[in-house]
Order: structure tokens, then sequence, then C-alpha cells
């Protein structure tokens, strides 16, 4: 090929997978540009004769033996490769849901054991002392 690359390469590129880097780039946008002009003046497009096997045939050849028009084919559907990582199952949860945050809980046994102190305390204090004169 002209560009120096497998015609699977070129595939690549027509189809998204890679992109042409460095000279090769430059050189295939110039060609793809080429090709624009040519289709736009002519209203069609180049075709390069295929010799058996699907390589291309040799100029000599394809000069001395006029081919009929081969049938068009269409183009087989490419599938685009995924490239998002499935998503993760969803997580399960077994037993019922504490509504109530771990801290949350711990600061509320605080608050109801001092107040159970208090509690206490002011008990005691309204039991031992006498009444007022």
């Amino acid at each position: 090929m002209a560009f120096g690359v497998t015609p699977a390469t070129v595939r690549s590129w027509e189809c998204g997978r890679t992109a042409p880097r460095g000279v090769r780039r430059e050189a295939y946008r110039r060609f793809l540009a080429g090709l624009a002009q040519h289709t736009a003046a002519t209203g069609t497009t180049p075709q390069e004769p295929q010799a058996a096997g699907g390589r291309p045939a040799a100029p000599a050849a394809a000069e001395a033996a006029p081919r009929p028009a081969a049938p068009r084919t269409v183009p087989r559907k490419t599938v685009p490769r995924k490239t998002v990582p499935p998503a993760p199952p969803p997580v399960r949860v077994v037993g019922p849901v504490d509504p109530v945050p771990p801290g949350r809980a711990r600061r509320l046994r605080v608050l109801g054991a001092a107040a159970c102190a208090w509690s206490l305390a002011a008990l005691w204090v309204v039991l031992t002392c006498p009444p007022p004169l």
C-alpha cells in the first residue's frame, strides 16, 4: 500500500478504531482530500482493478485485458466495540437497614447515659434532703 501499512490498518482507520499518526496521518489526509476533489469533479469514485484473491492486478494486465464491471457489493455493517467497562452488579442488602448512622447512634447512647445519671442524682437529692422550713 502507498502508506506503508496493511489494508487491515486502513480499515481500522476508516472504522474509527485507530487513527493514523505522524507522516502517515498527513499522507492519508492528502489522499482523502484528493479523493474528495475527484469525487466532486466526476461524481464517481475511482476503483482499482482487482485480481483473483482480492489483490490489485498488475498494471500491465489491467491495461491489456479490459474487464467487465464487477457487481457492487454492499459493505458489511461493522459493530462498534464497547469501550466502557460493564457496570458492577447491584449491591444486595441482606436484612433490615438501620436508618441511623453508627456515629449518631453512639452520640445518642452517650446522651442517654448522661441524662440517666443526672436524673438519678436529682432523685437522690430530692430523697435525702430535708424539706425546707
